[in-house]
């Protein structure tokens, strides 16, 4: 693995605040995605989709921010 992937107080708040059966299949999506390098497929539903795309983009967002961060030191 290359990069580091960071789960912000806000990302891990945004979760927390879905019905956890939400959270579940997000949760599961980021790994899946992120970590291992599945498809997010038709799993979701369509709010999941959304959901996962927004909170996607919050981590990647964060993600770079940590490795410029790194890098500068």
């Amino acid at each position: 693995m290359n990069q580091s992937i960071v789960l912000s107080q806000n990302v891990l708040n945004t979760i927390k605040s879905l019905p956890i059966e939400q959270q579940y299949s997000i949760v599961s999506a980021i790994a899946g995605e992120m970590i291992f390098g599945a498809v997010v497929g038709n799993e979701l539903t369509a709010e999941e989709r959304r959901l996962y795309a927004i909170i996607k983009t919050y981590v990647k967002q964060d993600s770079q921010l940590y490795a410029c961060r790194m890098t500068a030191y």
